[in-house]
């Protein structure tokens, strides 16, 4: 699956190397999401509060935006 993506984003860095660990062939097209904004991570909200659920959506639609205005 990854193999054939033409492009892999993530939130975190270790789900970068995760997906290069499983894939090799997948450098060069597996990048942050929030590459845009500055390399941000964007940290998983799981368990946490309200506020770090907005966080979240904030970063994964900026980020969003942001890999848009590259195609």
């Amino acid at each position: 699956m990854i193999d054939a993506a033409d492009l892999v984003l993530t939130m975190e860095p270790w789900h970068s190397e995760a997906v290069l660990r499983i894939s090799p062939h997948a450098r060069g097209k597996t990048y942050l999401l929030g590459k845009w904004l500055d390399s941000t991570s964007i940290p998983d909200p799981y368990r946490q509060s309200q506020q770090a659920f907005e966080r979240a959506y904030q970063l994964i639609d900026a980020g969003v935006q942001r890999w848009k205005a590259h195609f």
